[in-house]
């Protein structure tokens, strides 16, 4: 029960130590001589430096699954759900360029994808697989993902209303991809396929309604059930990934330490 307690502290304290590098990096890009739409993408990269410090500190690379093209068949099959929502929020009517154009979109997106990523699905999800079964160690992830977007409340004016559903459904996103974390330890595709979903959701031209969004937040976390049953149930999945290896010093050493989108209704960022 303690080890529990303080899987859940350690989870807690690396998204608050990720919203105090947001807020630091906030103030000290002016400080820089940063200013205007570089400001977002300075923190953004600062937080990306903070995922590397990180996962590297805990021994993670390997198991993370950065580095691999493929986890087969199956772990292909069980992203489709999430690519589908990509799409969905391009057709019918495409995307609109919003200043500053394209390209600086997607890349301070896709640093966005590659900090969040690694520091819940690989730093946090890890810590909670210790500690935790398949569904807590998922569900426990997520929620956890979903409680970061508090931070819009500090870093955003959005109202009351538009920031919780965003945490609602930002939890039920977080709780897809911790699912596929968690089964096949291939953190790549997820990091794109983040980016790009954030992409489409901003840049959208015709934006889902909520309870087509809705759905969407049923579907993942159907697909995270569907995902796990096999881990739960006890039987050997048909495709998981490799046992992890033995603990690097690092990490065990870390182990004894005690961190969006638009507005409107049920869109996250």
């Amino acid at each position: 029960m303690v080890d529990r307690w303080r899987a859940l502290g350690f989870g807690f304290f690396v998204h608050v130590l990720r919203f105090g590098v947001i807020v630091g990096a906030l103030a000290l890009a002016p400080l820089l001589g940063v200013s205007g739409w570089y400001v977002g993408l300075f923190a953004n990269l600062v937080c990306v430096l903070l995922a590397v410090v990180l996962v590297t500190v805990r021994g993670l690379w390997r198991v993370s699954g950065l580095f691999l093209l493929s986890r087969g068949r199956t772990a292909a099959l069980f992203l489709v759900p999430f690519i589908l929502e990509v799409l969905l929020w391009v057709v019918p009517g495409g995307l609109v360029e919003r200043p500053p154009g394209f390209g600086l979109w997607a890349v301070t997106l896709l640093l966005v994808g590659v900090n969040e990523e690694l520091i819940s699905r690989v730093v946090v999800l890890e810590r909670m697989r210790r500690s935790f079964g398949p569904a807590g160690a998922v569900v426990l992830t997520g929620a956890l993902f979903g409680l970061q977007h508090l931070s819009l409340f500090a870093t955003t004016g959005r109202g009351v209303d538009d920031v919780l559903l965003n945490v609602l459904v930002s939890a039920c996103y977080g709780i897809g991809l911790a699912a596929f974390q968690f089964r096949f330890r291939w953190v790549l595709p997820l990091i794109l396929i983040h980016a790009a979903a954030d992409f489409t959701t901003i840049l959208s031209a015709n934006p889902l309604s909520d309870p087509v969004v809705a759905i969407t937040c049923v579907v993942f976390l159907a697909t995270a059930a569907l995902m796990l049953r096999p881990l739960i149930i006890g039987r050997p999945p048909s495709a998981t990934a490799s046992p992890p290896q033995r603990r690097s010093d690092a990490e065990r050493a870390g182990a004894q330490l005690s961190p969006k989108r638009t507005t409107g209704g049920w869109r996250r960022r």
